[in-house]
């Protein structure tokens, strides 16, 4: 089929459309150069056409405020732990500090539904409650009878978090075993 031709005193329909779009182009490139990217008293990202500082933020592009200037409401950014060790000494801070929230960072919770998390984070709360006596990392075969097994375990990074603890409830203590998960770079506890 061969294209139509225009008539007469007409421009073609393809010209009339590239040249609105080319119009419509200018006039969102306009709006975009009006919008600025700041950032809010507690470091969150805003996008405004107003100056960042009736939104009491800084541009995006300014220097950082000092540490002692940061509200103590900012979140703690922390990185996460890169090796088994790095992992104990991470689960051992927030069992110091008593904390459950800090504990439940380190959990692995990928492909948890809401109804299992509900039962987690109890016992990851009262885990965080007791009186830390021990933790090491080791292989689920420490202690196997087969040479080889344990052997061949001594090879790869440890699998398992075992933490001693004791409670008003337990106060002879108990011990609590966890599996070592690695998933982007960074070692988890799981069941």
């Amino acid at each position: 089929m061969a294209p139509a031709k225009p008539r007469a005193g007409r421009p073609p329909w393809g010209a009339v459309l590239t040249a609105l779009l080319g119009l419509a182009g200018t006039g969102l490139h306009a709006q975009e150069s009006a919008l600025n990217r700041c950032v809010g008293p507690g470091g969150e990202a805003i996008f405004t056409d107003r100056p960042c500082e009736t939104m009491d933020a800084r541009p995006a592009n300014a220097t950082r405020p000092k540490p002692d200037d940061v509200p103590a409401t900012t979140p703690v950014v922390r990185e996460c732990p890169r090796s088994p060790e790095a992992l104990r000494e991470a689960v051992v801070e927030a069992m110091t500090a008593s904390d459950g929230n800090r504990l439940a960072e380190l959990y692995d919770w990928r492909g948890r539904s809401r109804h299992s998390a509900q039962a987690v984070m109890p016992r990851l709360e009262t885990l965080a409650a007791a009186r830390l006596l021990g933790a090491e990392t080791r292989h689920s075969a420490a202690g196997s009878s087969d040479r080889a097994l344990v052997e061949e375990a001594a090879q790869v990074p440890p699998d398992r978090l075992r933490l001693d603890v004791a409670s008003d409830s337990v106060p002879g203590g108990e011990t609590v075993e966890f599996r070592l998960v690695r998933a982007a770079g960074c070692w988890a506890i799981s069941d």
